[in-house]
């Protein structure tokens, strides 16, 4: 079998080099080709009214025939009125906005409403006679109808499918210099692109250039000259009765103003605006003329939004965690509050200076990396007595600020008050075989209300471990109970001793080893009450020499 499977794949191959390789079968991917009027980085909607709002003072600067004289809308001769209401090519308004953060001068043109049924808005930029559709024309204007008397009033109006196709033009013209000549010119030229192999009249693109004077023209209305490739912004031009609005932008409009002029584009510079369209085959209407405006660029300028404030930042803390966040603001006690690092919080970059825990500030600090712990920790100390809370449980706040003076942050985490608790309660889950000490508090509860007011199962706490299998120092008997009771007048009554808290230690366990493991505190217990049990056994018999 292994012998006929080889020949078997020897077949295989000599067949495949017999016929060639063969080509791999590849699945069709159909890209939409995306037109760069499409790709709009502002909100052009081809709405003049709505994406220049006249109400944004400053932001928006608005020119139209009551602070502009002589503007020139396209006159329509009589023998065309019924037909045609208003040019395509009537410019009746000019709205320019600044846009600081991408340097954007944007430009609107608006127009007079159309007239036509069923189309109040603004008639459509471009479309000559009016008809709601760029690119064909009303048969009663080229065509002999009973409309029209069978007399064809323009049988050389003509209209170009693309927007502004052919020699049609619509731009506006910006002087920069306050000479009144203009230095730059935007919008669609007069001259069409070259037709290609395949498109005999391609559609016509947007155009930054340098504006050529022309002295023949007595509106001044210049041509356009060298393409600024740079400056080439957006631009919307949809050509429908719900769009019909021509709206465009220059780009990086502060280099090209620094270029012409040779000084800085600031909020007090001095723009002049101004703007023209038509077409020399809609027979016997006018070109559109807009006269030049000026505005001071501040009037233009966006305003630039205050930013949200972010939340404060909230790190993981922890408040005197060997203590089980038990602190004591009757004593000056140290209250330790540990703060976690994460990769989106460097505890390294927090101002030691601002840190406060509910507004008291940090004695001290250090920070240190934990083994096994990717990212470092901080530890802040605060004197506990400085701290006005009331005894219980209580949420403390810690709040700070990174070395950057900006980003702060907050955290909050619940602390249990008990006063004397720096005394009584240091190392005590260690002493109580590591079992929790909040069920413990019953015993304070019952015999000091006023100390620790927390609610408690009522259950007695014992003196001797809660672990069963309790070894070493977890063996230990401490009995919490008052120490000694001293009579208001010792001449006239004894000293009534009470059981003071002692220690229990096993014969096994009291050797040196173990003798250096007793808890700091609880150490200095014993030696305060073997100290206070001298002074008395010394002052005893002094008694009776003293009546």
């Amino acid at each position: 079998m292994f012998r006929i499977s080889q020949w078997l794949q020897a077949a295989r191959t000599w067949f495949t080099r017999r016929e060639g390789p063969k080509t791999p079968r590849r699945s069709v991917m159909a890209v939409e080709h995306l037109d760069h009027r499409q790709l709009l980085s502002i909100n052009f909607t081809g709405n003049v009214a709505t994406d220049f709002p006249a109400t944004q003072q400053p932001g928006v600067v608005v020119f139209n025939s009551s602070n502009t004289p002589n503007i020139q809308l396209p006159i329509i001769p009589p023998d065309l009125q019924p037909y045609i209401h208003v040019s395509g090519f009537a410019i009746s308004e000019i709205r320019v906005s600044y846009d600081s953060a991408t340097d954007t001068l944007d430009v609107g043109f608006n127009a007079p409403p159309s007239g036509n049924p069923g189309q109040p808005g603004p008639v459509i930029a471009g479309d000559a006679d009016d008809n709601g559709t760029v690119g064909t024309v009303n048969p009663n204007i080229t065509t002999p109808t009973p409309e029209n008397n069978f007399m064809p009033p323009a049988p050389g109006f003509t209209e170009f499918p693309p927007p502004f196709g052919g020699p049609e033009e619509m731009a506006a013209f910006l002087d920069f210099t306050g000479s009144g000549v203009p230095q730059v010119v935007a919008g669609f030229s007069p001259i069409p692109p070259p037709a290609t192999p395949t498109n005999s009249a391609p559609p016509k693109a947007y155009e930054v250039a340098l504006a050529i004077p022309n002295p023949s023209n007595p509106r001044g209305v210049p041509s356009f000259g060298t393409i600024l490739t740079n400056n080439i912004g957006n631009v919307y031009l949809n050509s429908t009765p719900d769009h019909p609005n021509l709206e465009f932008a220059i780009a990086n409009f502060s280099q090209v103003y620094q270029e012409i002029t040779g000084k800085p584009l600031t909020s007090t510079s001095v723009i002049g605006i101004g703007g023209f369209a038509g077409s020399p085959d809609d027979i016997g209407v006018s070109d559109a003329f807009f006269p030049e405006s000026t505005f001071t660029l501040s009037q233009a300028t966006v305003p630039t939004p205050t930013p949200t404030p972010c939340p404060p930042q909230s790190p993981t803390i922890y408040i005197n965690p060997h203590e089980h966040r038990i602190i004591d603001t009757a004593h000056r006690d140290l209250i330790r509050v540990n703060i976690l690092g994460t990769s989106g919080f460097n505890v390294k970059q927090i101002n030691p200076s601002t840190v406060t825990l509910d507004g008291v500030h940090a004695i001290a600090h250090i920070t240190r990396k934990i083994r096994r712990d990717e990212f470092p920790i901080a530890t802040y100390v605060f004197p506990a007595d400085q701290l006005h809370l009331p005894p219980g449980l209580n949420n403390v706040t810690l709040a700070g600020t990174l070395k950057n003076g900006v980003t702060t942050f907050q955290s909050s985490r619940a602390v249990l008050n008990i006063k004397d608790s720096a005394r009584v309660f240091g190392q005590l889950k260690q002493h109580m075989g590591n079992g929790t000490i909040y069920p413990r508090l019953a015993k304070l509860e019952a015999k000091y209300p006023t100390s620790v007011p927390i609610r408690s199962s009522g259950s007695a706490a014992v003196a001797t471990s809660a672990n069963p299998a309790a070894s070493g120092l977890a063996k230990l008997k401490v009995h919490y109970t008052p120490r000694v009771s001293v009579s208001a007048t010792p001449a006239a009554r004894p000293e009534v001793a009470h059981p003071r808290p002692v220690v229990s230690i096993p014969k096994r366990h009291s050797g040196p080893e173990t003798t250096v493991k007793v808890p700091t505190r609880l150490r200095h217990s014993m030696d305060e009450y073997l100290a206070h049990a001298d002074s008395r056994s010394s002052a005893a018999p002094r008694a009776p020499s003293a009546q």
